[in-house]
């Protein structure tokens, strides 16, 4: 009898044990559908881009976190001083589901952001930061206070929007050209030459 079970069980391993298994197989991790269509040359095309009208905000082609781009460039590279006088800059809006960065031009008096902020349209044309449908949260300004305006190694402080964006305004061409990293030693070989 002993036999006949101890037979019994190795069976049951050998056909059911596997079975089990690939029932402990996550299939809910499959990558979701991609929207986007694929074409011969291996273009791909967006299939929810919408035609902008002619006189949009300028929109710098974006990657999705163009914000933390400017950042690390800025990191990298350092500044030269700010002079006072209006400056092109980039203007950065992030949310928890995306990030625009805009074209634009701020004055700077004493060393300070002077309002308003313009942001440029595809035309050309400079619109305001609240002709553009955004406005400064009123809670946030009033515990930033004048630190608002400093700026900082080439940029502002970060701020929000009564839509919970944050944002920061970048003065791209105060960028040094070159990366601020150390420079290496070559061999003392080379050196000692």
């Amino acid at each position: 009898m002993k036999r006949i079970l101890f037979s019994a069980a190795i069976i049951f391993m050998i056909f059911a044990l596997p079975q089990m298994a690939k029932a402990q197989v996550d299939t809910s991790t499959k990558k979701p559908v991609d929207s986007t269509i694929a074409i011969k040359d291996s273009t791909a095309i967006d299939t929810a881009a919408v035609k902008k009208p002619a006189d949009t905000l300028s929109i710098v082609a974006t990657p999705m976190n163009c914000y933390k781009q400017w950042l690390d460039v800025f990191t990298e590279r350092g500044v030269k001083p700010l002079t006072d006088g209006t400056h092109e800059v980039v203007i950065a809006f992030k949310s928890k589901e995306s990030c625009h960065c805009y074209m634009g031009k701020v004055e700077i008096a004493g060393g300070k952001l002077k309002a308003p902020l313009y942001v440029q349209t595809e035309g050309g044309s400079y619109k305001t930061f609240v002709e553009m449908g955004k406005k400064l949260d009123p809670d946030f300004l009033a515990v930033q206070g004048d630190a608002l305006w400093q700026v900082t190694n080439g940029m502002s402080v970060l701020f929000q929007t009564v839509d919970q964006e944050y944002g920061r305004v970048f003065f791209y061409k105060s960028l040094n050209k070159n990366k601020l990293a150390n420079k290496e030693a070559p061999s003392p070989s080379d050196l000692l030459k």
